[in-house]
């Protein structure tokens, strides 16, 4: 496994630190602290992609090397903490999405072969994916449903508002348009799910 040079700086960062840090703040205490982790290029996308890498990967390495010495380091985007094994009777993960981003980021070979189309792709497949949740959770608002609610509840439940807004029966067209369009939000992620 090739050596992260950012391994020492963000140990550093991290014992320094009495509370949890998130990827962003630690990248801001890299930036200050180590003009080399400027990285640069063509590609903002690209870039950006490549120094989140190398901070994983270090943290990644990290992880392991002080599970050795008793303290655990917590990774998540959000919060990077170490703490004692004593604590919380951690171990590395070795299955489940944690154990696929951990080899995922101790792979060099995805930093050195991911380009600047494949950094596009997974951007606007995150946002695709962000904007689709969003809609979700507001359609099920205005139905006034959740997501724990059977399909049949949330058809009854569209049925009597469409009834109640329709314009033809003195209803608000607007309100009917916006009901009418979570209806159609949820029944294309019903059949999405269906088909999974």
């Amino acid at each position: 496994m090739q050596e992260n040079p950012l391994k020492i700086p963000i140990l550093t960062i991290l014992k320094a630190s009495s509370d949890a840090l998130s990827e962003y703040e630690l990248i801001r205490h890299l930036e200050a602290d180590f003009k080399a982790f400027e990285m640069t290029g063509n590609n903002n996308n690209l870039a950006l992609f490549r120094k989140h890498f190398m901070v994983m990967n270090a943290l990644y390495q990290l992880q392991e090397s002080l599970l050795k010495e008793g303290l655990y380091l917590a990774i998540s985007a959000l919060s990077i903490k170490l703490e004692s094994t004593k604590e919380n009777n951690s171990s590395l993960p070795t299955e489940g999405s944690d154990a696929k981003l951990r080899a995922y980021y101790l792979d060099w070979s995805q930093l050195n072969e991911t380009t600047t189309s494949d950094v596009d792709a997974l951007l606007n497949n995150f946002w695709k994916h962000y904007c689709a949740h969003d809609k979700h959770t507001q359609a099920l608002d205005i139905l006034g449903v959740t997501n724990s609610d059977d399909w049949t509840v949330i058809q009854q439940t569209y049925r009597k508002l469409a009834a109640k807004f329709h314009p033809d029966r003195g209803g608000d067209k607007a309100q009917f348009i916006a009901v009418r369009e979570a209806y159609e939000i949820l029944r294309l992620n019903q059949t999405l799910y269906n088909q999974k």
